[in-house]
């Protein structure tokens, strides 16, 4: 009979035990989540520091690109909004691009004319994808446009864009639209020095 009651107090000991170890456990894998989202682990840590300076070293150097020339959006509507936002005054809307060399070969003229002729506003459309804008801020800065009026195009369906600058215009480049201050527009395909360019300028003096 003793010899009963010993192991049945033996097993209940046992049993006992067992819960304890699994409570135990169970709070240690708690505890361990609990910290985890509270405070990180060495590695964790590590990671982390690693990923906030990549995120930080990326906005500093998209930054001052992003900021150094601003492009305002060239949607439907916009070649209109911006012959009747310079009315009276004789507009040369010039379309370009960076995948154009004559284009990129005649920046630093345009950039000389504007410097020259304040009598006549020059607004500069950039008619590459969203993805080469950086490249076209570059371009426009080193040719000393930095600080000109610059658009880029902001509409997947160019056709109707370039419909809407000249019916007959299918995103030739070099291209200007030459607007006169009572609005007639003269479109030229081709570099700055185009006879045309050259008397319209002449004429508007």
């Amino acid at each position: 009979m003793r010899m009963m009651f010993v192991t049945l107090l033996a097993a209940c000991h046992s049993r006992r035990a067992q819960r304890d170890r699994e409570s135990r456990s169970d709070f240690r894998v708690a505890a361990l989540d609990s910290r985890s989202s509270l405070r990180l682990g060495g590695n964790d840590r590590r990671n982390n520091l690693a990923v906030r300076l990549s995120i930080s070293a990326f906005i500093a150097f998209a930054a001052p690109s992003a900021l150094a020339l601003d492009f305002k959006p060239y949607g439907r509507g916009a070649f209109s909004q911006i012959a009747k936002a310079h009315a009276g005054r004789p507009l040369m809307i010039h379309f370009w691009s960076v995948t154009c060399p004559p284009c990129l070969a005649e920046l630093a003229q345009w950039a000389k004319i504007e410097a020259e002729r304040k009598d006549v506003d020059i607004v500069f459309v950039n008619v590459d994808s969203e993805e080469d804008r950086a490249r076209a801020a570059t371009r426009a800065e080193k040719a000393g446009l930095g600080k000109a009026v610059h658009y880029g195009f902001a509409d997947d369906f160019v056709e109707k864009l370039y419909f809407e600058a000249e019916t007959t215009w299918r995103g030739e480049l070099p291209f200007t639209a030459l607007v006169a201050p009572g609005g007639g527009v003269v479109a030229v395909t081709g570099a700055i020095d185009d006879p045309l360019v050259l008397q319209w300028l002449e004429k508007h003096r």
